[in-house]
């Protein structure tokens, strides 16, 4: 009875040693390769495990996005669901900690509602350090230009966006200081075309002025010199 109970509990120190090989014998050699795990996967994300929420028979781990390396959506936080739970648990799916940096081989599963799951098991989890392999072999695929030319498309939106704003500020400036141009010349055609009207009378009336002022001024030395006669 001792030799069974002796035997059962190596058997399953064995078990637990080679849980790890027996999971990955569950994928082919080449499944753990980058270049095999880019042409199974729909997306490619860096990110935060920001939080993790156990259910009965699965895992939802909240993943921050910190960068889409193929295929991205505009969303800066997902769901990775895993086969991991309360009351069940599958040998080849990944497990998280809280706050770990990870890079993620992804299928879809929801897109929409921003709900994945790992397309490789946990072969499909990675150290964020390994972005530069990855992008590698994207770039030898060419699946990184593509992703690079959505990117500088969604860049380039922005930045017409901001010019076009810009040039509607200037032209609005420049309609303000216009407006006064059309206003203050109107002025100067109706203050001319016053003066033009005034200025013939005024002259007429000035001329009477001085020859008014003039004349007196000769007749009072007229008169003293009759009186002085």
């Amino acid at each position: 009875m001792k030799r069974l109970s002796l035997f059962l509990i190596l058997f399953t120190f064995i078990l637990l040693i080679l849980a790890p090989t027996l999971a990955t014998a569950l994928f082919t050699p080449e499944a753990a390769e980058i270049p095999y795990q880019i042409n199974n996967s729909d997306r490619i994300v860096i990110g935060t495990v920001s939080e993790i929420d156990v259910a009965d028979y699965y895992t939802n781990n909240t993943i921050t996005v910190k960068e889409w390396l193929y295929n991205p959506l505009p969303t800066k936080t997902i769901i990775v669901r895993t086969n991991i739970g309360a009351n069940a648990s599958t040998e080849d799916e990944a497990e998280f900690a809280k706050n770990e940096s990870v890079l993620l081989m992804l299928k879809d599963q929801r897109p929409d509602k921003g709900v994945f799951y790992m397309s490789l098991g946990f072969l499909g989890k990675h150290p964020a350090t390994d972005r530069d392999a990855v992008i590698k072999e994207l770039k030898a695929q060419g699946k990184w230009s593509e992703n690079q030319i959505e990117n500088k498309t969604d860049e380039t939106e922005i930045i017409e966006n901001i010019e076009t704003v810009g040039e509607k500020k200037e032209s609005s400036n420049q309609t303000q200081k216009s407006n006064p141009t059309p206003f203050m010349s109107h002025v100067s055609v109706i203050a001319v075309m016053i003066g033009a009207i005034i200025y013939p009378t005024f002259r007429t009336i000035f001329s009477h002025i001085i020859f008014f002022v003039f004349f007196s001024h000769q007749s009072q030395h007229f008169n003293c010199f009759f009186i002085q006669i």
